[in-house]
């Protein structure tokens, strides 16, 4: 049957087909009542990045830092996690000085006019660079950015240069680390750049008089040699004492009461010693239960002294648990061949 008009002629299959179209239409329309549309797009907040961030990462050990380009301040990017493999690129920096030089150096520091002497030291020189590559080696474990400012044990760098290292990274904190052989076990000490009897600390005479004016810096370092100084005596046995050096009356170093290092840098620096006379003989070197004593005290230490941005490190960490197996290494299986064999530790 049909009607006169403008309406089509519709069948049955056709009108099930239309029915069916026009169902699925009312569907979709309804599911769109609570629908982001373009006119009210959805949100997405990115955390913003620090305005300046630390440098990179740098390489343990390494001979001299190498700065990296600052991420743009228009660069989005949530913090990394930190992991004991690959530390967070905002993990604080720790720089670590091994103690002398391995040829006699001396040079005219222009800015100050002082006189930068650095000279080899057996078998401190060797012992001391085993300590800081295994330190370095256990903070980057634990999550820590790390520098060390010599490459091998036998390198030859000038304090000044030492010094503008840990500055061109922004340390957080560096540490000197040495031992003194004509001393026994009992004999421990840290040294900050604020001493410890309220007068000036300073290196020279006359007009190359050079004083330490940082404040801020200095009463960082000492906070953080208290810190070390604590750490060093739960773990090695021995109290160990901060205090404040002497180089008056040691010709040819300048005369004064701080490490030339700790002078002529703008960061945080605690200096530190341990007594090494071992069986009453000034040249043996000492065991590596004792490098390892000395590593772990400096480990604890930097950690409680500088923590990481989430906290402190649980312990026994990873890195302080690879602190005598990293010592060893550094002597097998080349015992006897990258040094002389009477400057091997005790026992090997």
């Amino acid at each position: 049957m049909s009607r006169r008009g403008p309406l089509l002629r519709v069948t049955p299959p056709a009108l099930a087909l239309t029915l069916l179209a026009l169902s699925l239409l009312a569907t979709a329309c309804a599911g769109t009542d609570n629908a982001p549309t373009l006119s009210q797009p959805t949100s997405v907040t990115q955390p913003s990045t620090p305005a300046s961030a630390p440098s990179s990462p740098a390489s343990t050990p390494a001979d001299s830092p190498t700065p990296t380009a600052t991420a743009p301040a228009s660069t989005l990017r949530p913090l990394p996690s930190p992991s004991p493999s690959e530390p967070d690129a905002y993990a604080p920096m720790i720089v670590i000085d091994p103690g002398h030089s391995g040829r006699s150096i001396r040079s005219t520091d222009a800015e100050t006019g002082l006189q930068d002497i650095d000279y080899p030291n057996y078998p401190e020189i060797y012992e001391m660079f085993d300590v800081s590559y295994c330190l370095g080696q256990a903070l980057r474990k634990d999550g820590y950015r790390v520098t060390l400012t010599k490459a091998e044990p036998l390198a030859s760098i000038g304090l000044r240069q030492r010094a503008a290292m840990a500055d061109n990274v922004n340390a957080d904190l560096a540490i000197s680390v040495h031992d003194d052989h004509s001393q026994s076990a009992s004999f421990q000490a840290t040294y900050s750049q604020l001493g410890i009897y309220g007068h000036a600390m300073y290196r020279g005479r006359g007009d190359n008089r050079t004083v330490f004016k940082h404040k801020s810096v200095a009463k960082k370092s000492a906070k953080y040699a208290k810190v070390i100084a604590s750490q060093r005596t739960k773990v090695q046995k021995h109290k160990v004492s901060i205090r404040e050096n002497i180089y008056t009356g040691r010709a040819p170093l300048e005369p004064g009461n701080l490490a030339l290092v700790q002078l002529l840098s703008d960061v945080p620096w605690v200096y530190n010693e341990m007594g090494a006379l071992t069986n009453g003989n000034p040249t043996t070197a000492m065991s590596i239960s004792s490098e390892h004593g000395y590593a772990k005290g400096l480990l604890l230490g930097v950690e409680a002294a500088v923590p990481l941005n989430f906290g402190r490190v649980d312990q026994p960490s990873a890195g302080a648990q690879g602190l005598r197996r990293c010592l060893i290494d550094r002597i097998e299986p080349d015992s006897g061949k990258a040094r002389p064999k009477r400057y091997l530790p005790a026992g090997f």
